[in-house]
């Protein structure tokens, strides 16, 4: 799960933006449960210029009306970005949803029924910035987690970039073990967002308002985190290495101490050892008989059925199991109320 503030949402009465951190929780809560247009043409004919001309004005008024209801007193807007959650499984868990989470968008929001982007890779960096920017991948560049570097002739990681370290820095090493295909081609340890082409919502925002505006991204992958905090936000990701939230020095000159208390809290740690069962009897669930897969990953003693139990601090993929889980949401949460404070 990936969290941006702020992000432009159609908004008339959307009452849950009132209790937004309750909303959210409950949208966590959920993974715990069940886990996991045709193009519209206009045309213009020269007889209808005078009625074209009258419309606009007729539609400019009506906008500018619109525009002066809008609440001037909302001042956290987010975009919540669940990898992976296709549309049709709200309707397909609607009894498993609880009042106050995801049912309170279906019912108090704009519901889009028969939304489509147009680009085949679903790859993680490659929707993020499609939603982010609302350009298609062959604007805004990031066409793959990993592509060739025609001049290196070699892959390459998309949001890598040596000028950019990674911040905290931690002098001992963590000895653990990354298992991200795309991660491990990475050829730098910095991280920016560089190579986006186009302009996020974000950074039209900070346009917008003169730079007034607080934008971040925060994310358990960096190239989530990276692609929507755009080039003007912030953006803080967590770290399968350590168990740190960290960002880069694309983003700050030095690690803030908000942040650095956060992480000496050493949350991720205390799910060493621990287990992540299921909410229910296996019975009640629509897939339970099928948990078992020959295609699913173990992730070093993680196990493929329930109850998947932690590995040890000194565990390698301890933190991976993490985000593996609705604990890595969690502590998502966590951080990013942590941020808005």
């Amino acid at each position: 799960m990936s969290l941006v503030m702020p992000v432009i949402i159609e908004k008339r009465s959307i009452d849950f933006l009132h209790e937004p951190w309750q909303t959210i929780i409950n949208i966590c809560q959920m993974t715990l449960s069940v886990g996991g247009g045709g193009a519209m043409r206009t045309h213009y004919y020269p007889f209808y210029i005078l009625v074209l001309i009258l419309s606009l004005i007729c539609t400019s008024k009506a906008l500018t009306q619109e525009k002066n209801r809008v609440n001037p007193d909302v001042r956290l807007v987010l975009q919540i970005t669940i990898d992976g959650l296709r549309g049709d499984l709200l309707n397909r868990y609607a009894d498993k949803l609880s009042a106050d989470g995801f049912k309170s968008l279906l019912n108090n929001g704009t519901v889009f029924t028969n939304a489509h982007y147009q680009h085949a890779n679903t790859e993680t960096i490659v929707g993020h910035t499609t939603l982010a920017t609302g350009a298609f991948p062959s604007d805004h560049g990031m066409i793959g987690n990993v592509w060739f570097d025609s001049e290196a002739k070699e892959l390459a990681y998309n949001i890598e970039d040596a000028d950019y370290r990674i911040l905290p820095d931690r002098k001992e090493a963590s000895g653990k073990e990354e298992v991200d295909p795309a991660q491990k081609l990475s050829r730098a340890e910095g991280r920016s967002p560089n190579v986006i082409l186009v302009p996020t919502t974000g950074d039209t925002l900070s346009a917008y308002s003169g730079g007034k505006s607080k934008i971040f991204g925060v994310s358990s992958k960096d190239r989530s985190a990276v692609s929507m905090a755009g080039k003007t936000g912030r953006a803080f990701w967590f770290s399968v290495e350590n168990g740190d939230f960290v960002t880069s020095t694309y983003y700050y000159g030095s690690f803030p101490q908000w942040a650095t208390k956060w992480n000496e809290q050493r949350k991720a740690e205390s799910y060493a050892g621990r287990t992540w069962e299921l909410l229910g009897d296996v019975s009640t669930y629509m897939q339970g008989e099928r948990d078992d897969r020959p295609y699913e990953a173990d992730l070093k003693g993680f196990g493929r059925v329930f109850p998947h139990k932690f590995g040890h601090e000194s565990n390698k993929v301890l933190y991976t199991q993490i985000v593996a889980s609705p604990v890595g949401d969690q502590l998502l949460l966590d951080f990013t109320k942590e941020l808005i404070k």
